[in-house]
């Protein structure tokens, strides 16, 4: 894995939130355009963001760990699941800002 400075991976997190956003905007216009909009929003924490789905209540979309990137499945409501070899699914630095690592629905399950 190549080393990224902090601000390039901040750089890098604040595109992969914009290209979630966009994908849950554009999923809901295709197949659920009678529902409200859902949104995405952070919440930092020491280690990683937190990103949570606001839609009539919340839930956790996914976490990213802030020194590098690494993009997480949620195990609870405050923690990532990081067990185990296939716990990272993807990082915010990867080409395409990580986002084969995300569907509408969150983050994907292990290949």
């Amino acid at each position: 894995m190549t080393e990224y400075s902090q601000q390039e991976i901040e750089y890098a997190f604040e595109t992969f939130t914009t290209g979630v956003q966009e994908m849950l905007d554009a999923h809901r216009e295709e197949h659920l355009p009678n529902l409200d909009r859902t949104l995405i929003k952070v919440r930092p924490g020491s280690k990683y963001w937190k990103l949570v789905r606001t839609h009539h209540g919340e839930s956790v979309f996914g976490f990213v760990r802030k020194s590098d990137g690494a993009i997480f499945k949620p195990a609870s409501w405050s923690a990532p699941f990081v067990k185990g070899p296939s716990a990272i699914r993807g990082y915010v630095t990867d080409p395409n800002n990580g986002m084969s690592s995300v569907t509408p629905y969150g983050v994907v399950y292990a290949r």
